[in-house]
């Protein structure tokens, strides 16, 4: 009988062990605890809920579920809090206390919503003993602002997450919420880590351990812009100085992996894969820092444009103030009139994305007139 087929029993030990932080979520805590013991398993699972000394009623409502559920809820309250000090949380404080073979991740601000989340994804670890590195689902994103909800991922079936779906996008392929990893792959080496990108650098350390598998079932739920939550405090009120360091680190991280790529000997179409992503950060720091004059200056700068793609779109405000709805009408009054009617539109509109693959291919048709533009 093959490990993923046999039936697991309670007295097995701890199968799962979820890693859940906690600072002042009282109004949400308790959305977050109920996913947790409201979880249908054929086999034990622990929750280590770690309390960074909320000033709050947070800890109350966690030791009410604590006492109710000694077996499954575990946890770890602190006096002072650990963050500002600088201490990686996860690593250095809850891992070494859990025992579980697989790791789940929910903080407190989020929840569970299938009480069947836990046994699908070990159903399917289990039943993949080769090959497969982590199993993440479908998220409901909750914006608090206004109620709203939306879908994390649009896909609606299971599936294979791609090598260059991880490193081009990181964690934006799912929701911390979602993840089970296996125990051994918890730890990234630490020639990529980041403290900035800790989601980013895990995902990619997965990508490179394992197949990462999707499925499509909608089992957890993502408060975005949650009281407190670094959403709140951070998006939509982001400083020029603030998107310049934010775009550093991003770059600092793409560069530390491709070097880590090459040292490894990864595959050829790996590192290519991840040399495109450092190209493109590269350039975003440079136009952000720079702007676009001397984009194309120099052998270097125009063979890393045209491998990571039309970046220098990337920032809505461009050196001097230049939008980029600006940018677009200057172009299409002064050049427009040159290039088909799906180029003007783009840039028209305004509407380029990142690596747009279709305006990649009208832009390298008309290099030559950009440049003059530029």
């Amino acid at each position: 009988m093959r490990i993923g087929q046999r039936r697991m029993r309670m007295e097995d030990g701890i199968v799962v062990s979820v890693y859940c932080l906690a600072y002042n979520h009282e109004q949400y805590i308790r959305d977050a605890l109920e996913g947790f013991v409201r979880q249908k398993t054929n086999f034990r699972y622990e929750v280590l809920v770690h309390d960074d000394a909320s000033t709050d009623n947070t800890p109350a409502i966690i030791r009410e579920y604590a006492q109710k559920y000694p077996d499954i809820i575990k946890p770890i309250f602190q006096t002072e809090n650990q963050y500002s000090k600088g201490v990686k949380i996860l690593p250095e404080i809850i891992h070494p206390k859990s025992s579980g073979r697989y790791i789940a991740f929910c903080e407190g601000d989020d929840y569970w919503c299938d009480e069947n989340k836990l046994q699908r994804q070990v159903d399917f670890l289990e039943a993949h003993q080769e090959g497969y590195s982590a199993c993440v689902h479908n998220t409901k994103v909750l914006d608090c602002r206004n109620g709203e909800t939306y879908l994390k991922n649009r896909s609606r079936k299971d599936r294979d997450l791609t090598f260059r779906q991880v490193v081009k996008y990181g964690s934006s392929e799912f929701q911390a919420s979602s993840l089970m990893l296996r125990r051994e792959f918890f730890n990234a080496p630490k020639e990529i880590r980041v403290r900035s990108f800790g989601d980013y650098t895990l995902a990619v350390h997965l990508a490179f351990m394992g197949k990462i598998r999707y499925l499509k079932e909608t089992m957890s739920v993502y408060r975005m812009f949650s009281a407190g939550s670094w959403t709140s405090r951070n998006l939509g009120n982001v400083s020029e100085e603030r998107f310049i360091r934010t775009q550093a680190e991003t770059t600092e991280f793409t560069t530390k992996l491709y070097r880590y790529g090459r040292e490894q000997n990864i595959a050829a179409w790996q590192l290519d894969e991840i040399k495109k992503v450092n190209d493109r950060n590269l350039l975003q720091l440079y136009v952000l820092e720079n702007g676009l004059k001397g984009l194309f200056s120099t052998a270097e700068r125009r063979k890393m444009f045209w491998h990571g793609g039309a970046v220098f779109i990337r920032s809505s405000v461009f050196q001097n103030g230049i939008s980029m709805a600006a940018m677009s009408k200057n172009f299409h009054q002064n050049r427009g009139q040159r290039y088909p009617s799906g180029l003007r539109k783009l840039l028209r509109g305004g509407k380029i994305s990142i690596c747009s693959e279709k305006f990649i291919l009208l832009f390298r048709t008309y290099k030559t007139e950009l440049e003059n533009y530029i």
